[in-house]
């Protein structure tokens, strides 16, 4: 067998190390996809870079990328504010790094610098490509179509137990200056790190068991720095949220940017307070429009027996009105026709007094009979229209009367005459001994003055 040439290990990787020096004298640029992030106790970061081809999911690079402690103190904070987010799985950064290729551990980057507008900018393209992804498969305005309920009193929060924010809310609910009263059930979930989207999806799959029972939910997060929100713009989440059957609230914390959640949800508040105002708002403007219905009711009410009364007293005085004009006439056409007849008689009497004096007999008789009849004919009418007059007015009397009653009765004041008493809290009517506390003061009105007492228990 021939003699080989050959070299070490050793060697061929002293050889690889000249060659990737002499290539590349100065730091990169390079563009890569995040796939793992890991610091340790020392300082150091350590990345796990892949390169894809767009638009697919076939990796055709990798590398390692190492930030030593002394740069990362200095890029870490600058790169988060920035960009509002840390370095995480999934991010796509623009890096500026030595190209090294050590004998022992290999081909690595020594990272120097990483642009955060480069990562911004692709952040944001993800967050149109999920919403249009949204938009095209109609689900993009499903929660926000929703109808709140009138009266959103039993809430679904979602929330990590120790959360600052839960705290404010759950506050602001109790102590309203209304003395409204709210269901809050707590769904817990991670609110900051990896397991964020998986387990705020889990929590609204437990309320959805039960979502007969509420009227809202609720996603608190306050508390958390900027930098966690990238947990809030994932697509899975996004699209749980558009679909979820009940309004969604998020009041997540922050004020700079809308997350992908914050776009999707029934309605996006600024903290976990401003939830709160708004839920006790809604009871507020309902409560205002039920007493001005009410208000309204008792106005149109009080028109009704003015205008009712008014047109009673109206068809009364029309109707004796007509009754005096029909009987007037009814005696003017008598008087007319009595006279006419009386100067017809009386002529032919006198032309004719001696050939018809039996005529003039039986012509008198039948006058006076026929003037009978008249007169009774007038009586009967007479007495019927006094009769129909009186029953008319009886009937409207009794009305306006009854009506009268029933106010008369349902004024507070006769309440009071009649030996009741009324008990207040705060301006209101007290209804229930649970609306009272001790130490509390009450008013109790009377038909003659008002007492004021403490609650002792």
């Amino acid at each position: 067998m021939a003699a080989v040439n050959f070299i070490s290990l050793y060697e061929l990787n002293c050889r690889v190390r000249q060659v990737v020096q002499q290539g590349f004298t100065a730091p990169v640029w390079i563009t890569a996809e995040i796939v793992s992030v890991q610091e340790n106790r020392t300082g150091h970061c350590y990345l796990e870079l892949a390169d894809k081809q767009e638009g697919e999911e076939k990796v055709r690079a990798v590398a390692r990328g190492t930030i030593w402690s002394f740069t990362y103190r200095m890029l870490k904070p600058y790169f988060e504010t920035t960009a509002g987010r840390p370095l995480e799985k999934g991010m796509k950064v623009l890096i500026n790094a030595e190209v090294v290729f050590h004998e022992l551990y290999g081909f690595s980057l020594n990272i120097k610098d990483i642009d955060p507008a480069f990562t911004l900018g692709d952040l944001e393209r993800k967050k149109r490509e999920i919403l249009g992804q949204l938009e095209r498969e109609g689900v993009i305005d499903m929660n926000r179509n929703l109808e709140m309920a009138p009266l959103p009193k039993n809430i679904a929060v979602i929330s990590s137990p120790t959360a600052a924010g839960l705290g404010d809310f759950l506050n602001h609910l109790a102590e309203n200056p209304y003395g409204y009263r709210f269901y809050v059930k707590l769904f817990p979930a991670v609110m900051q790190g990896e397991k964020t989207t998986t387990s705020v999806i889990e929590a609204l799959e437990r309320i959805y068991e039960y979502e007969a029972l509420f009227d809202a939910v609720v996603l608190i997060r306050g508390g958390g720095s900027q930098s966690d929100l990238g947990s809030f713009d994932t697509y899975d989440l996004a699209a749980n949220i558009a679909q979820f059957p009940l309004p969604v609230i998020a009041g997540i914390g922050h004020d700079r940017d809308d997350t992908l959640v914050d776009w999707v949800a029934w309605l996006k508040v600024k903290t976990p307070t401003a939830a709160a105002a708004f839920l006790i708002d809604s009871f507020a403007r309902f409560e205002g429009r039920l007493q001005e219905l009410q208000q309204d009711f008792v106005q149109g009410v009080m028109a009704l027996v003015r205008e009712e009364r008014s047109r009673q007293e109206g068809m009364v005085i029309g109707f004796r009105q007509w009754t005096a004009l029909f009987l007037q006439e009814r005696e003017n056409r008598l008087q007319l026709l009595s006279g006419r007849l009386r100067n017809g008689v009386r002529s032919g009497v006198e032309r004719r007094l001696t050939v018809f004096g039996l005529v003039q007999n039986r012509i008198t008789g039948k006058l006076a009979l026929l003037f009978d009849r008249q007169r009774n004919r007038i009586d009967r009418c007479t007495d019927l229209a006094g009769q129909r007059s009186r029953e008319l007015f009886s009937r409207n009397k009794h009305r306006l009367e009854l009506a009268e009653t029933k106010m008369k009765y349902a004024d507070p004041e006769h309440v009071l005459q009649r030996g009741y008493s009324i008990t207040c809290i705060r301006g209101k009517a007290l209804k229930s001994v649970s609306e009272a506390a001790a130490g509390e003061v009450l008013e109790t009105f009377l038909k003659d003055g008002r007492i004021e007492s403490t609650v002792i228990k």
